[in-house]
């Protein structure tokens, strides 16, 4: 029991879990003086639920369990600053630092435009993702392979990735005759160059005797490359895709801020030309959120798909 309890129940998440909880029954300054009030916290109630579990749940693998229980506790103690500093005693300008409350009921009242800017922006990111990803590993490694070609091609392309997709957005905003052909070639240069030189690398990082046992078993270099050098290479595609992943979404947040007319970066960029930060701050978060879960989703499809590493 002693055991259960130090484990599960005593700890500082647990603590300041509890504490955000309780200052739901204290009195709000905030509601007393900013027009409209403190929302209803069911919603900021149901993601400190929400954080519980899922915090509760990943005790049980005992080895993450000192690094769980620190980002919880990370996670707990700024909700509940946020909540006694903003919704209880109103220190900071209400204006500017909207109460949790209120952020996050924004997911009740705004869910509809919320999630069509999230189809929207999901559909450019995984399409544009896809193309980059797919042309840069099999132009790289078709590069990679051949010495002369490497020689003649890398320092451009080096050259080319030192420059930020971010700097070129907006001219590519402007010229191209609609924002979905931007927005993916925006996406797709972001990743591509990066993504190409990476290919070029883990190509000369397969042993020459595998290489040279395929050629002398007469296989073609298609079968070379997309059996054995591909694959070969997998987990290192894999590992890079987070970061394509955060890049792809950087440069389209931007893209949509400066001539979408829907998604999430649309959606905050909106919400901050009307000075509505309460909206702008559930959008951001919200961001945070979809890039945690797919860099998640990325982890464990690497698990499921690839068996080997090195």
């Amino acid at each position: 029991m002693k055991k259960f309890l130090s484990k599960y129940v005593l700890n500082l998440a647990n603590l300041f879990f509890v504490l955000t909880i309780l200052c739901f029954l204290l009195p709000s300054r905030y509601a007393a003086e900013m027009r409209g009030g403190l929302k209803s916290p069911l919603a900021f109630a149901v993601v400190l639920a929400a954080v519980e579990i899922l915090f509760l749940s990943q005790l049980a693998n005992s080895k993450k369990a000192r690094a769980v229980k620190d980002v919880t506790a990370s996670v707990h103690i700024f909700l509940f600053a946020w909540e006694f500093i903003v919704s209880r005693l109103n220190l900071l300008p209400y204006i500017f630092v909207p109460a949790p409350e209120n952020v996050f009921d924004i997911f009740v009242s705004d869910w509809r435009t919320i999630l069509i800017g999230f189809f929207s922006s999901m559909e450019l990111i995984l399409a544009g993702l896809f193309l980059s990803v797919v042309s840069s590993v099999i132009l790289g490694t078709l590069v990679g392979y051949n010495k002369r070609l490497t020689n003649a091609v890398y320092p451009i392309a080096k050259a080319l990735s030192t420059v930020p997709a971010l700097i070129y957005t907006p001219y590519i905003v402007l010229i191209m005759p609609t924002f979905k052909l931007a927005s993916l070639t925006v996406i797709f240069l972001s990743i591509f160059w990066g993504s190409f030189m990476g290919a070029i690398n883990n190509t000369a990082f397969v042993e020459k005797k595998i290489i040279s046992a395929a050629k002398v078993l007469n296989l073609s270099t298609p079968t070379i490359f997309f059996r054995i050098i591909i694959p070969f290479n997998l987990p290192r595609y894999i590992n890079a895709l987070p970061i394509h992943l955060a890049t792809s979404l950087m440069t389209l947040t931007v893209a949509e801020m400066l001539g979408a007319d829907t998604g999430m970066g649309y959606y905050v960029r909106v919400s901050l030309n009307y000075a509505n930060y309460t909206k702008a701050i559930a959008g951001i978060i919200f961001i945070g959120f979809v890039v945690t879960v797919l860099n998640i989703a990325i982890q464990k499809a690497k698990k499921h798909l690839v068996k080997w590493n090195y």
